[in-house]
């Protein structure tokens, strides 16, 4: 908190400062509630304290720009978690292959026997007495 009071008197003595003619858009001060503050995209806006020489970039003076930029880095993070999800359901029908593969063994092994319950059907061992 204290950090965060800080910067808006920052923001505050910057205004103060500021001269329009400059073009320079200036930082926003934060907000206290902290579920306001990761929702606000203030933290990502890079500004500067000087006067630029020459045309302001397009994602410093278009909001649009930035929220555009936001969603580019918003859809590479959801392409991302797509790959991983993809690769873990590869990972789970593989050993799911497997373990369906070692039933199936097990059902057309002649020295295991079946038997049905209301449970489900169980291998069991010849050799294991019940």
């Amino acid at each position: 908190m204290t950090s965060i009071r800080k910067f808006n008197g920052y923001c505050a003595k910057l205004a103060d400062l500021h001269d329009p003619s400059w073009s320079i858009p200036l930082p926003q001060p934060l907000p206290i509630q902290l579920a306001a503050l990761r929702d606000g995209g203030s933290l990502m806006e890079d500004v500067w304290i000087s006067p630029s020489l020459g045309e302001i970039p397009r994602w410093l003076e278009d909001s649009d720009v930035r929220e555009g930029i936001r969603a580019m880095l918003k859809l590479d993070r959801c392409c991302e978690e797509l790959s991983r999800i993809n690769r873990e359901a590869e990972n789970l029908c593989r050993w799911f292959g497997c373990e369906l593969a070692a039933i199936e063994l097990a059902l057309l092994n002649p020295s295991c026997e079946l038997f049905y319950s209301f449970q489900g059907i169980y291998l069991i061992e010849e050799s294991m007495p019940l």
